[in-house]
């Protein structure tokens, strides 16, 4: 048998190479063209987040005001009643974390993409990729916390409320089958099933509810209330400034050791 000539193994090796570097060049394309999309967008996103905080927060940091129409929203509705204001100002700025982190991740990708082979010399270009990355991962940390609390508010609220004493009202139902069945008889085979069905429905009175729990509920809320309304404020100022970082340093993201420079696909792509 003849064996291959090592020159078809060199081409294999080569083919599956270009098909990578294809790959590669491929999504450092794609997270230029995301970058960019993003940048030219970011007015549009920014004018998002003030108009949630002018109609989502109505009442700004005025915490007694806020009190106040809460507690109005309560006693009209019911302690158990879930929270008019905060039921649209949740929604509303848990979308925008969502959105801003990703957008962050997306100009990270961007970055590590772009980040060329290690050598000496010329290194400028790479700081500041490496201090706009550093800066995009700790803004990412920061509003991904403020997104993973959110939750909380659902738990500790259901909690009070649990704790209030209010009447409640429980149901039960209880179903039976039976079925018989009868051979030979006047009218011959016969199969019948009958079918019962018991409801139940039970209703306790509760407790007369403790005035300083149904001021934890109101307080839970209103600290929802200001907790969201730092978060957004600070999303407002974390945004602009990720936008401002990666916009006037785009070229050297992009390319840090000028146009010859080799991103992911013109070198080792190791990190400084």
């Amino acid at each position: 048998n003849q064996k291959p000539d090592h020159r078809y193994f060199l081409s294999l090796a080569y083919q599956a190479e270009q098909s990578a570097m294809s790959t590669i060049s491929s999504f450092k394309a794609k997270s230029v063209e995301a970058t960019d999309a993003i940048l030219k967008s970011g007015p549009d996103t920014i004018a998002a987040i003030e108009s949630v905080i002018a109609t989502s927060y109505p009442h700004g940091a005025d915490l007694a005001a806020v009190e106040a129409a809460m507690k109005t929203d309560l006693e009209a509705n019911g302690l158990d009643a879930a929270n008019t204001l905060l039921s649209s100002t949740i929604p509303a700025t848990r979308d925008l974390l969502s959105l801003a982190i990703s957008n962050i991740q997306t100009f990270e990708r961007f970055i590590a993409l772009h980040i060329p082979k290690m050598e000496d010399g010329n290194n400028f270009g790479v700081t500041v990729q490496m201090t706009v990355a550093k800066f995009l991962k700790e803004t990412r940390e920061e509003l991904t916390k403020k997104l993973e609390s959110i939750p909380s508010y659902y738990s500790s609220r259901a909690d009070a409320v649990d704790k209030l004493g209010l009447p409640k009202t429980s149901s039960s139902q209880t179903k039976t089958e039976s079925k018989t069945d009868s051979t030979g008889g006047k009218d011959g085979d016969e199969s019948k099933t009958s079918t019962n069905v018991t409801k139940e429905e039970k209703e306790s009175n509760g407790s007369k509810t403790d005035v300083h729990r149904s001021k934890a509920v109101l307080a839970i809320d209103v600290q929802c209330y200001a907790s969201l309304f730092a978060t957004i404020n600070l999303l407002l100022t974390d945004y602009v400034t990720v936008l401002d970082n990666v916009e006037k340093n785009e070229e050297k993201l992009k390319a840090p050791k000028g146009s010859g420079g080799g991103g992911f696909g013109g070198g080792s792509g190791m990190m400084y």
